[in-house]
């Protein structure tokens, strides 16, 4: 199927936006409530047996399997056959984008959340590392064309328009 002029750097653009913008949506939040944070407070008091903590430290559980969901889960998986057309794989590249990025983006509020109750290094290194997950799963071409296994002839369709 022949690609409109234009429609991939559209659709790459459009990617770019979404990703950013996802991460400037639990960025912003962990940002304010981090600089709020009291620095002169004992942080490692995090880890004593108070019920806050222990039951905000439910949460790593679910930012933990958030986090896992996105590389292994069923409906984050790509759902495409070789004969699909480069719009196809554009969509589904787009839907399951976006579910991923959906997953972690309420896995970081959840951790923002968690360090705005109870101030805890532990919820801080939680967000970091959905911040890295963010960097693998950033929307390049490359990424789409090797997880979407886009053809040599696709791919010069793409870049011819």
């Amino acid at each position: 199927m022949e690609l409109k002029p234009n429609e991939w750097k559209d659709f790459h653009h459009m990617m770019y936006q979404i990703y950013h913008g996802i991460i400037a949506l639990t960025l912003v939040p962990f940002a304010l409530l981090f600089l709020e944070w009291d620095s002169s407070a004992n942080k490692v008091e995090g880890f004593s047996s108070s019920p806050s903590f222990i039951i905000l430290a439910q949460l790593i559980w679910i930012i933990a399997y958030a986090s896992w969901y996105v590389w292994k889960g069923e409906k984050v998986m790509y759902r495409i056959d070789d004969n699909s057309s480069i719009s196809e794989k554009m969509r589904e590249f787009k839907k399951r984008s976006l579910l991923k990025y959906g997953i972690l983006a309420v896995a970081g509020l959840l951790a923002a959340g968690a360090m705005w109750i109870k101030p805890s290094f532990v919820f801080v290194i939680s967000y970091f590392a959905i911040l890295i997950q963010y960097s693998f799963l950033r929307p390049s071409e490359d990424k789409f064309v090797r997880e979407l296994r886009v053809t040599k002839e696709e791919r010069e369709m793409m870049h011819s328009n």
